[in-house]
């Protein structure tokens, strides 16, 4: 009887942690999605002519002008470069990147529950991204989704590997849902650093937009949110 009353009280006490909210180790998975996270495309930040189009700067006879010279046509430093095309006018490109760090440890309460339990399992439904503002005159360029460690916020440092593309959008085009085109392994490279979820890491996206003489000069922004869905198992 002695032995029978301990276990009921045992069995009372396991009754009352599992009502306080913590995940049950038997349950096979719970929501690990990604927090929502803006990204914003601003041409404002880029410091461009004020030229309605981009003017041709002639380099026939010193090509170096167009790096010398990228100031005037593009005066954010770090993400613009010139350089003298084949027409022997100068182009421009500008390096778009923008990230997020994302902490799930701290970020996802359910984490914070199982106490340091290492998950046996990431599944990931979906990678998708909406764009819920677009106030750009021109179509973006096609962009592409990293995951990095959370040190790394360039897309062309080596520790950033491509997990998917966004395709491009038409300008003032919103859109309320649509898929990231992922690469072969991406899906598991995202899972991957999910899985470690005692490490922050970065999603990254990032293109290149590219400017000739004569291209309509960039104005306005564009808000886009990429969205993963996913559950983990402990």
């Amino acid at each position: 009887m002695l032995k029978l009353a301990r276990f009921a009280a045992l069995a009372a006490g396991l009754t009352l942690v599992a009502g306080c909210g913590l995940i049950d180790p038997d349950i096979a998975d719970f929501d690990l999605s990604l927090p929502e996270k803006e990204i914003v495309v601003d041409t404002s930040t880029w410091q461009l002519t004020d030229d309605a189009t981009v003017p041709a700067v002639d380099c026939s006879e010193n090509p170096g002008v167009c790096s010398l010279g990228i100031s005037e046509l593009c005066g954010a430093e770090g993400i613009c470069f010139g350089s003298c095309s084949e027409a022997q006018t100068c182009d421009v490109k500008v390096l778009v990147n923008l990230w997020h760090s994302f902490d799930l440890a701290r970020e996802k309460p359910e984490l914070q529950e199982i106490e340091g339990q290492p998950l046996v399992s990431i599944t990931i439904d979906t990678i998708a991204y909406k764009v819920t503002e677009n106030t750009l005159n021109v179509d973006t360029p096609e962009m592409t989704v990293y995951v990095a460690p959370e040190g790394v916020m360039s897309p062309g440092d080596p520790g950033a590997e491509a997990i998917g593309t966004l395709p491009p959008v038409p300008a003032g085009t919103t859109i309320e849902r649509g898929d990231v085109v992922l690469t072969e392994n991406g899906r598991e490279l995202l899972a991957g650093y999910m899985k470690s979820y005692s490490q922050p890491f970065n999603i990254i996206v990032g293109t290149d937009v590219d400017l000739e003489a004569g291209d309509e000069v960039p104005t306005g922004t564009l808000t886009a949110v990429v969205m993963v869905s996913a559950v983990a198992g402990i």
